[in-house]
């Protein structure tokens, strides 16, 4: 089994700001007797807590303007829970920054997601992208969280994808879209006024939920820590 140790990460940027954006992916597979595949990107580590829980470690600041993460997780067989460690913010650029989350659940296997929050920082343009592929019996549970701009500015563009497929075909596809020069009118349906930080707590392989086989509920805050969701 691959080491699930990986380098000691840093919370500080280790490129010039003027640097070339980066692509990275990262790569997880869990089974119900470990984990066969934790390959880290440049930018995101994988590191195991415990027996089926794990954390994703940014080794850098940002994401910068230009850069793309992709992480990649297959749950085989069994569960697997992805805890947060610490909030994440894209930063400010020309360049459009890409942030794409694909997963992959198993027959009868389980994910619980909570990754760490995102702060859409003034004057960055981020596309996001979460892609949930269930096999028959599957569930995913995946929290979101989501800071519309730093304290004292407004936020940044953030177009925020979000598909579940099921055994049956599509059961949920859901879009949050936020321009800087009308972000309290496109915001105003998920947003409470005031208020800018936003979860999404999504469940699919549930029978009974509202969207069939899936659930997606949003709840907004002053700030992330009035949500109640940890970080």
């Amino acid at each position: 089994m691959p080491s699930s140790r990986p380098s000691a990460p840093t919370a500080t940027s280790t490129r010039p700001w003027k640097a070339c954006p980066i692509t990275t992916t990262t790569t997880i597979t869990s089974t119900e007797t470990g984990f066969t595949t934790l390959r880290r990107g440049e930018r995101i580590a994988p590191r195991v807590l415990a027996p089926g829980r794990i954390t994703l470690l940014r080794s850098q600041a940002g994401p910068l303007a230009g850069d793309h993460d992709r992480v990649e997780i297959v749950v085989e067989s069994g569960t697997l829970t992805v805890e947060p460690i610490a909030a994440s913010i894209a930063l400010p650029g020309r360049e459009p920054t890409l942030l794409e989350l694909d997963v992959t659940v198993g027959p009868g296997a389980h994910l619980h997601l909570q990754d760490a929050p995102l702060v859409v920082a003034e004057g960055a343009d981020v596309t996001r992208t979460t892609t949930i592929r269930l096999a028959p019996g599957a569930t995913a549970t995946v929290i979101d969280v989501i800071i519309l701009g730093r304290a004292g500015e407004g936020p940044g563009r953030l177009r925020s994808l979000l598909r579940a497929d099921g055994p049956d075909g599509v059961i949920l596809h859901d879009v949050f879209h936020v321009e800087p020069a009308s972000w309290v009118e496109d915001a105003y349906v998920a947003l409470a006024p005031g208020h800018r930080a936003l979860a999404t707590v999504a469940r699919f392989g549930e029978p009974g939920n509202l969207h069939g086989l899936g659930n997606l509920e949003r709840h907004s805050a002053a700030s992330a820590a009035d949500l109640g969701v940890s970080s």
